[in-house]
Parts: C-alpha cells; structure tokens; sequence
C-alpha cells in the first residue's frame, strides 16, 4: 500500500486546537454554508504538507486564501461532475416535460388509476431513447467524481487552477492501482466513521434530552466532516506523488 492509512486516521487527533478549530467551521448550521470552504482551503494545506512528507496539521492561517482557494476547490469538482449532471437532467427533463405536457396539464395529475398509469407508460416510452443518455450522465458523474480528488489535489501542488485540468496527467495517475486503493480506503473510512456516529447518536438519543441530543448531533457532524476531510486529503497527497 502507498500510504499509511493509520497514519493519515489519526492525523485529525495530532493537534485538538486545530481540531476544534476545523469542528467549529463544520458544525454551525447555515453558518457552515460558508465556513465550509475554509475547511476545503484548509484541506488542500493537508494535501501540500502530506505530499511534502510532513505529519503535523497545517496552521490555520491566512484565511482569506484559505476561503478563495476552498471555493475555487469546489469549482473544479462542480467542472468536473458537470458534463454528467447536464445529460442526466436533459435526459430526465425531456421525459418529464412530455409527462406534463401531454398528461399533467391536459389530463390532470391522478396517480393510481390505469388510465393514468397507461399515459405516463406512454410518455416514457416516447422518450425511451433518452435512457442511453441517462445511462452515460451517471457514467460521467462517476467519473467525474473519481478524478475529482487528484484534480484537486494537483490544483493543490501549485496552486494553479488550471493544473487542475491537465487532464492528460490526471487520467495517467488516476487510473492506476494505488489511487483506485485510495479511493477505496476513503469510501470504507467514510463509510464506517458513519456507522460509528449513527449509532452514537442512537445511544445518546435514548436519553431522550432534546436539546442534549441536538447539540451532540451537531458536534458530532462537525467532527466527523473534518476528519474525513483531513484523512482523506492526508491520503490523496501521500499517494499524489507516487502516482507516475
């Protein structure tokens, strides 16, 4: 394996007022709207230090370019999930429009009966060729959510914009065993730290405390996103420059 995995687990746990910094970021509701890309500038600096070997937490300063370089971060993954995300609404807005003009308006919506059954068969039969096309924008979308991580995290390297798009360095790192493993030990990692808070929450949802359970819900959010955010990250810019 190209990365320490446990290694980049406890690397949120290695300084608890950077920590508690990045919690307080994720954990205010709407606030967090916001705030969230101080954390995403914030995880590109986990990246650049993770690919320069340096295990400590990056310090939480300049923000300004923490929020700039966070937001421009979450436009290259918008760029990147785009081409899927328009064929699957062109694909399912032209069968929707065909349901609503043809049946909705002129028929009136009455979901149960046959004749109404019968209609909408109808409309998506009309538009049965817009399944290939649906079928290829949840193709793009996942492609574009498999680069998505690199693509950053070369934006990272240098911070360039551009370099995020150099796609002919991207799809050759990419597709490779080590950033496949990686992207597999952040779904797994992701997933589990899920579970664990799930079920957390359940237990201290027995108290039945109201505000108590409210309160733990939103710390709990918040940690978790941002150990997500820095383990992942740890991992993407460990495994970057092993990737040929």
């Amino acid at each position: 394996m190209s990365f320490d995995f446990i290694k980049a687990i406890k690397r949120p746990f290695t300084d608890f007022n950077k920590l508690s910094i990045g919690v307080l970021f994720l954990m205010i509701p709407y606030v967090n709207i916001i705030t969230n890309f101080f954390v995403r500038g914030y995880r590109l600096e986990v990246a650049k230090t993770s690919m320069n070997k340096k295990s400590d937490m990056p310090k939480w300063q300049d923000f300004w370019n923490l929020f700039l370089r966070g937001l421009l971060s979450w436009i290259v993954g918008l760029i990147y999930l785009l081409p899927g995300i328009i064929m699957i609404f062109i694909s399912l807005g032209s069968t929707i429009y065909t349901i609503v003009s043809q049946y909705g308006i002129n028929q009136g919506l009455s979901l149960g009966n046959s004749l109404s059954d019968q209609l909408i068969q109808n409309s998506l039969l009309q538009n049965i060729s817009m399944i290939p096309v649906f079928i290829a924008g949840i193709l793009l979308t996942m492609l574009g959510a498999y680069l998505t991580p690199l693509a950053i995290v070369r934006y990272a390297e240098k911070y360039k914009f551009k370099s995020a798009f150099d796609l002919g360095v991207i799809f050759k790192k990419t597709f490779s065993g080590n950033y496949f493993l990686a992207i597999l030990a952040v779904i797994v990692y992701s997933f589990v730290l899920s579970l664990v808070v799930s079920t957390v929450s359940l237990g201290y949802g027995t108290l039945n405390i109201q505000y108590l359970t409210a309160v733990l819900n939103i710390v709990l959010s918040g940690l978790s996103s941002f150990m997500i955010a820095v383990t992942s990250y740890t991992i993407f810019g460990e495994v970057y420059n092993k990737l040929k």
